[in-house]
C-alpha cells in the first residue's frame, strides 16, 4: 500500500487527479481485474520524469497498460501504480513528405492505432493498412510488434524516443531496435528498466486515398467475420507457432466452446478466450492451462500466450 506522505507527493506531480484504489476491469478489453493502488493519467514528459523519480525513491512498482487491449489483470489487482498516457501525449505530427512520395510521421505513444490509421487514410498515406481493426495504442503496438496480413510495426518504425528512469530520454535508431515476432526484444535498458515509448518516427508512402480506404475496409470485414462479437476479450490469446496457426491447433484439439467459469474458448475463433459474463482472471488462467496441455497432447506443440499478465 502507498502511505499518505507518498500519496500527497505523487498528487503534486501530476495535473490529473490520481485515482487511488482503482478497479482495473473497466480499463481492460477483457473486463477483468482487481484493484490497483493507484491509476495516473500522465499528460507531459515532465510529469513522467517526476513520477519515475518518485517511484525509484519510494520503491514503487509501476506499469503502463496503454488501452488495456492485450492484458489480463490478476483478480488480486496490482500493488503499484498503473499509468496511462493522456491526450497531450497522443499527438500525430507530419515531419516530412518528399517529392518521391516518402512520408515521415512522428506519433506519440498514447495515440490509438485507430486514430493513427484514420489520419493516414485522410492524408493518403500508405503502410499501416495492416493495423485496421487492431485495438490499442501506438506504444503497446510497438512493445508487442503488433501485426496482421503479413505486416507488422517493425516494418514501418524508423526510430523510437523512449524514457527510463536511469537513461531518461533516449533516441533509438532503427539499427538499435531488435524486433521479433510479436515482441520488441530490447524494450529494457542495461539496468533492466522498461523503456517507455514516448514517440515513434514511422516511414510511410504517399498513396491513393480510395485504395487505402478500400484495403482497410477489406481487412476490417475479414476480421469481423473471423472474430467473436459482443463478448469481452484480449484479442488473439496465443502466439502462432512458426509455420502454424494457434487457432487451428486449438480447434483440432476439439476445444472450441470449452469453458472454465465464465471464460470460454470462442466458438467463432479458437484463439480467442472470451469473457462471457463475469469471468475472473483465475477462470481465464485455468482455461489457458487446459488449452496448452491438450494442444500439446494432441499436436506436440506447446502454445505460448501473446497476452500480457499483470
Amino acid at each position: 500500500m502507498i502511505n499518505e506522505k507518498t500519496k500527497q507527493a505523487l498528487s503534486k506531480l501530476v495535473e490529473n487527479p490520481v485515482q487511488w484504489d482503482c478497479p482495473l476491469a473497466a480499463y481492460t478489453s477483457f473486463g477483468i481485474g482487481g484493484v490497483a493502488d493507484a491509476l495516473i493519467i500522465v499528460d507531459s514528459r515532465a510529469e513522467l520524469a517526476g513520477l519515475f523519480n518518485s517511484f525509484a525513491n519510494n520503491k514503487l512498482e509501476y506499469r503502463f497498460i496503454g488501452k488495456g487491449t492485450n492484458i489480463l489483470v490478476s483478480d488480486a489487482g496490482y500493488r503499484g501504480v498503473v499509468l496511462l498516457f493522456g491526450k497531450s501525449l497522443s499527438k500525430i505530427v507530419l515531419l516530412e513528405e518528399s517529392a518521391e512520395g516518402n512520408v515521415r510521421v512522428r506519433v506519440d505513444g498514447g495515440c490509438s492505432l485507430a486514430k493513427l490509421l484514420g489520419w493516414c487514410m485522410d492524408s493518403g498515406y500508405s503502410g499501416l493498412e495492416f493495423t485496421s481493426g487492431i485495438p490499442g495504442s501506438l506504444g503497446g503496438a510497438v512493445a508487442m510488434n503488433a501485426g496482421a496480413w503479413a505486416g507488422e510495426m517493425a516494418d514501418v518504425i524508423d526510430s523510437l524516443t523512449v524514457f527510463s528512469n536511469t537513461n531518461k530520454e533516449e533516441l533509438l535508431g532503427r539499427d538499435q531496435l531488435e524486433f521479433v515476432y510479436r515482441k520488441w526484444k530490447n524494450n529494457r535498458n542495461t539496468n533492466n528498466e522498461e523503456r517507455v515509448v514516448l514517440s515513434a518516427d514511422i516511414v510511410l508512402k504517399k498513396g491513393d486515398k480510395e485504395t487505402i480506404r478500400a484495403t482497410c475496409a477489406e481487412y476490417r470485414e475479414k476480421r469481423k467475420g473471423k472474430q467473436p462479437k459482443g463478448v469481452q476479450n484480449a484479442g488473439s490469446f496465443f502466439k502462432n507457432p512458426e509455420g502454424d496457426s494457434a487457432g487451428q491447433l486449438i480447434d483440432a484439439a476439439g476445444l472450441k466452446g470449452l469453458q472454465c467459469g465464465d471464460a470460454m474458448v470462442s466458438p467463432v475463433h479458437a484463439n480467442f478466450l472470451v469473457n462471457t459474463g463475469s469471468a475472473t482472471a483465475k477462470d481465464v488462467k485455468e482455461l489457458m492451462n487446459i488449452v496448452v496441455e491438450r494442444v500439446k497432447k494432441n499436436s506436440g506443440i506447446e502454445l505460448k500466450p501473446e497476452v500480457h499478465f499483470l
